[in-house]
């Protein structure tokens, strides 16, 4: 490789650097064309960041109770259940494939949080509930992580925080709602 690419790669780092990611993007979307849209590109990238960035302080409140987040929510959707439910339901209800469900149901059923049975209605499945141990250890974890989620989106402002919400529903509607199959490259 030549030195001039090189040279045009760190100028090309340089001029980008103080952009924000949004700007980065749309910089490099114009390059492909008028017909794409920079939001369409940089709005799964602002997503990612904030999973990821939301999962960094999640893991640090759960930690000192020794839960992972894929365990925590599947506490959460079994708390507000009206009883035992499939695992069917529970990978909906938190949006993961039935297989990645089954460790995480494991290791809460070894730890005492939930329990799991033949469903009576359909022996070929599975049904889970939370535990009188889950059960008690949620309701005393939840108030204080209500208030850390206070904290937490304390510098968004309440109106913000609804739209942001109605916003997100939106794009899970959006997704959900993709047929499978049809990328195209």
């Amino acid at each position: 490789m030549s030195a001039k690419p090189l040279i045009n790669v760190a100028r090309d780092f340089m001029s980008t650097e103080k952009l924000t990611m949004a700007e980065q993007v749309a910089a490099k979307t114009r390059e492909a064309g008028p017909d794409h849209d920079p939001s369409s590109m940089a709005l799964p990238l602002a997503l990612y960041r904030a999973v990821t960035a939301f999962g960094r302080v999640a893991v640090d409140e759960l930690a000192p109770v020794d839960l992972s987040m894929s365990q925590f929510n599947v506490l959460t959707v079994l708390k507000r259940a009206d009883g035992p439910i499939t695992m069917g339901a529970l990978a909906d209800s938190i949006s993961v494939r039935q297989a990645s469900l089954t460790s995480v149901v494991d290791t809460l059923t070894k730890a005492g949080f939930v329990t799991r049975k033949m469903n009576p209605r359909d022996r070929r499945s599975v049904v889970v509930a939370i535990s009188k141990k889950g059960d008690q250890f949620m309701t005393e974890f939840l108030p204080g992580h209500y208030d850390f989620l206070e904290r937490l989106f304390a510098g968004i402002n309440p109106r913000h925080r609804q739209q942001l919400l109605a916003r997100l529903n939106e794009l899970i509607d959006c997704l959900e709602n993709y047929p499978s199959g049809q990328r195209t490259s």
